[in-house]
């Protein structure tokens, strides 16, 4: 057995050291160094466990600090002084340990429980449908802090600090957030999400990951929540945190949580990206796939591969970005083919993959196409100067280059592509589906009512068979299902397969009477002198799932800024993390208590 342990130890530690040597910031890592990267992972495949601040060790009786186990050991971590300046987008510290990093991280930022709690958070993976590590910290946090923990069947997890002395008979408070992140990577970025930490850097008062997604959606709204439980001078009726699993894919967790398990009155989602707002409604939506199996032929003698590849698209979320007017990749790509095969190029598709997931906008498109040989250098003279021409007509709503890739592959006399017929059909089709805003909204409430959004587009090598998959939004029930006719029409056009709606959720709508929304206007006025806006998202939050579930809540959404969530350009605004958290322990505390005292008053009082 020893001699097994051996054996897997070396193999593992040799495949970190390749891996090593091709991930960014880890070619200067010393051999001790590197030693300890290879146990990390080799205890990672079977129990890997997010690493304690401050030192603490799950064996000891007290932490670094002298506290014994069972106090918030994660309120009392503290961030290192910032004595030096240090930029980490360059990897200027490249012969640092992971640990190393993530408290030069902290000395970037300002020193509050929240950005300690989502440096934290960065380091544990958490992709949707994997969130059993995130989830065991939290539970661990919320043990710490004396709190009662629970996780219904689905796996969301409820953590719940009881009612201040004297505060039992006041509301009850839920602040809500969701575990899991979207996980995106720039070409080339080496990365493995079920293991590695999100780097982070700060550039320009902005909080940054180094060609990935940050996932501050919505892990500073997680860490926001849990320094709510940390705080030792809050008095306030019961406090429940309510972190839910999938919300990034199609919202399972909220959709099929167990009624029991909240006990609130109040519910304060903070899953908005706008400081200084309150979000009082938000949109519905649905996914929707189409299936076709077209025609193929095997590859004739005079025709070549080509693969085409187009990114660097700004990309962006399918509801909070419609607006901006971002190109859609897998459409870029169909325009450019409807522009070879009207000039006369014999196009067949071999393969295409574009976009990642339902509710982004798609920001890459990888294909391979046949070509007969004599018309190679006309191709790709025709697809350039296309490509040109589109990538200029965005100009103005995206500021990034687009980036263009065209180069001849291996022939393979037996792989087949989609006929000439085929090939347009699949375009035609791409061409027709409608994408970005349907409609707007009319009178007071601006915004966007309507859009869809063509986000996924793949084709199987092997057999040929293609799927298309929209993801439609809006504020009008009757609007949602004149898109689905749509869809449904164009299926019937084409002889391709619809689906049923998929990953359907409600639309939510503010209450007249909400007494939370009130509280919120009344504390913004008097934190920070001046009315907040309250909007209607277009967008799906987890309010409107789970007032299904629990009709009686009374409901808002507040949050600090962050822009490009869903794409590797998502970073959040630091200056308005501390803001918000102020509104958001001001919202509890007014909700609470009569006199309305926040926890500097109270703490001199008492």
């Amino acid at each position: 057995l020893y001699l097994m342990g051996f054996i897997l130890f070396m193999a593992l530690f040799s495949v970190s050291l390749i891996h090593m040597e091709n991930s960014e910031h880890r070619q200067k890592l010393s051999l001790g160094n590197r030693v300890r990267f290879a146990v990390r992972q080799f205890n990672g495949l079977f129990n890997r466990q997010p690493r304690k601040s401050g030192g603490e060790s799950s064996s000891s009786s007290q932490n670094a600090n002298g506290r014994a186990v069972g106090a918030p050991a994660l309120m009392v971590a503290q961030t290192p002084q910032a004595n030096q300046q240090v930029d980490l987008s360059r990897g200027d510290t490249l012969d640092e340990d992971e640990e190393a990093r993530k408290q030069l991280l902290l000395r970037q930022l300002p020193d509050h429980q929240v950005f300690r709690n989502f440096v934290e958070i960065m380091q544990i993976p958490r992709q949707t449908f994997k969130e059993f590590q995130i989830r065991k910290w939290l539970m661990d946090a919320g043990k710490e802090l004396g709190c009662d923990v629970k996780i219904d069947a689905v796996g969301n997890l409820r953590i719940r600090r009881p009612a201040s002395p004297g505060f039992e008979n006041r509301p009850k408070i839920a602040i809500q957030a969701h575990m899991d992140m979207v996980c995106e990577k720039a070409p080339g970025k080496l990365i493995n999400f079920d293991l590695d930490p999100i780097k982070g850097f700060v550039k320009d008062g902005w909080l940054m990951a180094e060609k990935t997604t940050l996932g501050a959606d919505n892990g500073i709204g997680v860490a926001a929540a849990l320094a709510i439980l940390q705080e030792p001078f809050l008095r306030s009726g019961q406090i429940e945190i309510l972190l839910t699993m999938a919300e990034e894919k199609d919202m399972r967790g909220a959709a099929n949580i167990d009624p029991t398990l909240l006990d609130s009155d109040i519910l304060i989602n903070v899953d908005s990206e706008s400081e200084h707002e309150i979000c009082a409604g938000s949109a519905g939506g649905f996914g929707k796939i189409l299936t076709g199996k077209p025609q193929r032929a095997s590859r004739q003698r005079d025709e070549v591969p080509l693969e085409i590849s187009i990114g660097n698209l700004a990309g962006g979320h399918t509801g909070v970005n419609i607006h901006e007017g971002h190109a859609n990749a897998v459409v870029v790509w169909a325009r450019l083919m409807d522009t070879l095969i009207h000039s006369g190029i014999k196009v067949r598709v071999v393969s295409l993959s574009g976009g990642s997931a339902h509710n982004a906008i798609p920001r890459q498109v990888d294909c391979t196409i046949y070509i007969p040989k004599d018309q190679e250098i006309a191709a790709k003279k025709i697809v350039q100067e296309s490509f040109n021409e589109i990538n200029k007509e965005y100009s103005d709503f995206e500021s990034r280059k687009w980036v263009l890739g065209m180069e001849g592959a291996k022939p393979d006399s037996f792989r087949q592509a989609l006929t000439i017929e085929s090939t347009q059909d699949l375009v035609d089709i791409i061409l027709q589906i409608p994408d970005g805003i349907d409609r707007m909204n009319a009178g007071d409430m601006a915004g966007v009512e309507s859009s869809m959004t063509l986000s996924i587009a793949k084709m199987n090598p092997v057999n040929g068979n293609f799927q298309l998959e929209m993801f439609a939004r809006s504020s009008s029930p009757s609007r949602l299902r004149f898109l689905d006719q749509r869809l449904n029409a164009i299926a019937r056009s084409r002889n391709v397969k619809a689906s049923q709606r998929l990953r359907p959720f409600p639309g939510w709508s503010p209450k007249a009477d909400s007494v939370v929304l009130n509280k919120a206007l009344q504390t913004h006025l008097r934190l920070f002198n001046e009315k907040p806006k309250i909007f209607s998202i277009h967008a799906g939050l987890e309010c409107g799932v789970l007032a299904k579930t629990y009709p009686k809540l009374d409901t808002i959404s507040i949050g600090p800024t962050i822009l490009g969530a869903h794409t590797t350009d998502e970073r959040l605004k630091v200056s308005s993390v501390i803001p918000f958290y102020d509104w958001l322990k001001e919202i509890i505390i007014s909700s609470g208590s009569e006199a309305g005292l926040n926890s500097e008053a109270f703490r001199e009082e008492k």
